[in-house]
């Protein structure tokens, strides 16, 4: 797939998690959104707060790509995506029809629901998605394929530009994917 393909594509997939999260979650009292589900695992609100954690760090780094940037007013160019092996892997571990279960660092783990303010998470998830999908629309300026961002695990470990836009919204669409069955299992 090429990246300003790409890019509409995953817009347009924030923008329904956005839909989804105002439709399915913001109805539900903070009881029902702390509410774990009985077979173990988070909580509606540990979910999004752990997506908060997880993709703040990343939205900052290319923030400061598109900053960096400045102002361009011509056209983007156009290129065929390229993914390494690190991104293949993460891409594919993360899908949310994958039946691999990847335990989150502990950096990214959320607090109990408990010690949550779900006003403030539900505020931060739905900020932070909405910035991402904003930043899509300049990020096509950049060369998705040479440009690396670091990651949280060591400034050694990078991945390309490509595979992190399409990573964070395949993470959020795993665990929106998560707290839709929680939801499912909530009595209403």
């Amino acid at each position: 797939m090429n990246k300003l393909a790409t890019a509409t594509d995953l817009q347009a997939r924030l923008t329904h998690v956005l839909d989804t999260i105002e439709r399915e979650f913001q109805p539900l009292t903070d009881a029902q959104l702390r509410t774990k589900p009985a077979n173990g695992g988070w909580s509606i609100v540990e979910c999004l707060q752990h997506l908060n954690l997880a993709e703040r760090y990343y939205v900052r780094q290319l923030q400061h790509k598109v900053d960096k940037v400045g102002f361009m007013q011509h056209n983007p160019n156009d290129q065929e995506l390229e993914s390494n092996l690190l991104g293949r892997l993460t891409l594919r571990f993360l899908d949310p029809t994958s039946t691999t279960k990847l335990p989150a660092p502990g950096m990214v783990r959320p607090r109990a629901a408990a010690d949550l303010n779900v006003a403030e998470v539900m505020a931060s998830f739905l900020e932070l998605q909405t910035l991402q999908r904003d930043l899509l629309g300049r990020l096509v300026y950049l060369d998705w394929n040479g440009q690396k961002v670091m990651t949280p695990f060591g400034k050694w470990i990078k991945m390309r530009l490509g595979d992190v836009v399409q990573m964070l919204v395949v993470h959020t669409e795993r665990h929106l994917a998560q707290a839709m069955r929680v939801k499912a299992g909530l009595s209403l």
